[in-house]
Parts: structure tokens; C-alpha cells; sequence
């Protein structure tokens, strides 16, 4: 194992990870901006120019959370550090206990140097985060089909119809039908997001525990595991 005072450098980030990062953030603020300027007729761009500004970002917006960064996680082999293991619950419990009593805060960077590799990288309130992401991107992704187009067609199979008719069976509950039911489902999500990046920035990355994190996620994808209060550096190599 290396000495605390000996430099571990590893890349926590790829290139594609952090080029995805800061398209991310720049796409969404698009979207947000733009589609609450059509939803809510606001002034500050025509409604045709904020149409097609949300339907640009949108397509960028989704091509980077359903093509890019799954690629990303398979090609890096990070797929596995996605999931919300048993250990990871134990952590949570820990950050929560941390909040209230100030008791130990959980080493949830677990690092390999038998095999290079990060064996976890992500906060267990992250790991969350990421599974309500997706769940919100789907939503977000078959109303804004509907709302772009009425007649989306796929293999002679009328897609924006079948989301339609699906809405249609939930829409009666409150007093819609089904065509307002994915408006407001669709700006719910949009809501959502918001809310999202608040809760990632506030509170998971305003932490001091977690500078080396942020450094490498916005500058040159490394960090000094020596340095990181958060990580715990294995070797199965002498096992």
C-alpha cells in the first residue's frame, strides 16, 4: 500500500465523461430556459426561436444521457459502479448518521491499485440521483415525442398514438385527457431537473470531502487519492 505521503494519481474521469458533463449542464440550462419560454409565453424569445432553440437542445440533451454516457460506462467498464449495492445502503446510513451526530463520514471511493481501477466512484445519494434521473428522462422522453409530433411512426407503428392512448387510461384520475396529461407530465419533469441539480450541487458537491472530485470532473480528470478524505484504496493483488 502507498504511504499517505506518496502522490496516487488516477483518472477519475475520462475526456468523454467530462465533455459529456459540460454539455449536460449546457443543454439543460437551454431546455429549461427555452421551454419554459414557450410553456409560459415569456418575452424573452419569440415563440418560433425558442421552439426550435428547445427542440436543438433537446436533441443534444438526450443523445448525451441515452447514447453517450452509457457507451461511456460500458467502454470504461464503470457500468457495475452504477448500481445500488448493499454496501452502498450502509453508506447512506453512514452520511445520514454524519449529518445528525457528526459520527464517521464513509470512504465511498474505493480504489484498486492491484487493478487500476475505481471499484466505486459514486456517492451513494448519486447512485440515487442517477436511477430518478432516467426514470425522469424516460418520461421526459415520450411526452416530448408526443408534444413535438401527434404522428411519430416507427416500423409502421404510430409511437405518439400508442403514448397517447397509454396516457388515456391514467388521464380520467385527474379530470384531463390524455394530450394535457403529457403536458403537464412534461413540465413536471422539466421541474424536476431543476430540483435535481440543486440536490447535486447543494448537496453532494458543495462539500470540501469532495474538492477532488470536482477538480477532476471540471479540469483534467485526476485526483490525488492520497488527498481524498473519501477514498479507501484496496489491493486484490495480494490476495
Amino acid at each position: 500500500m502507498p504511504l499517505k505521503s506518496e502522490p496516487l494519481i488516477a483518472t477519475r474521469h475520462s475526456t468523454l465523461e467530462r465533455l459529456s458533463h459540460f454539455a449536460n449542464i449546457v443543454s439543460l440550462a437551454v431546455l429549461v430556459f427555452s421551454g419554459f419560454s414557450v410553456y409560459f409565453g415569456l418575452n424573452y424569445l419569440d415563440y418560433g426561436d425558442a421552439y426550435a432553440v428547445h427542440i436543438i437542445a433537446a436533441a443534444v440533451f438526450l443523445a448525451i444521457n441515452w447514447i453517450v454516457l452509457p457507451y461511456s460506462a460500458f467502454v470504461n467498464g464503470t457500468l457495475p459502479s452504477y448500481v445500488f449495492w448493499v454496501a452502498d445502503a450502509r453508506r447512506l446510513w453512514m452520511v445520514i448518521k454524519n449529518f445528525f451526530t457528526g459520527s464517521e463520514y464513509p470512504q465511498y471511493t474505493i480504489y484498486d491499485i492491484g487493478k487500476h481501477k475505481f471499484i466505486n466512484r459514486l456517492h451513494p445519494v448519486a447512485k440515487l440521483l442517477v436511477y430518478a434521473h432516467y426514470s425522469a428522462l424516460f418520461v421526459l422522453t415520450i411526452t416530448g415525442l408526443v408534444l413535438y409530433s401527434g404522428s411519430i411512426m416507427l416500423l409502421g407503428v404510430d409511437i405518439s398514438g400508442l403514448i397517447v392512448h397509454a396516457m388515456d387510461f391514467a388521464s380520467p384520475y385527474f379530470s384531463l385527457s390524455g394530450t394535457a396529461l403529457v403536458r403537464i407530465l412534461h413540465v413536471a419533469m422539466a421541474y424536476w431537473f431543476v430540483a435535481e441539480v440543486i440536490i447535486h450541487v447543494g448537496m453532494v458537491q458543495l462539500d470540501p470531502r469532495k474538492f477532488q472530485h470536482i477538480k477532476s470532473m471540471f479540469l483534467d480528470g485526476k485526483e490525488d487519492l492520497t488527498e481524498d478524505m473519501t477514498a479507501d484504496i484496496v489491493d486484490t493483488s495480494e490476495k
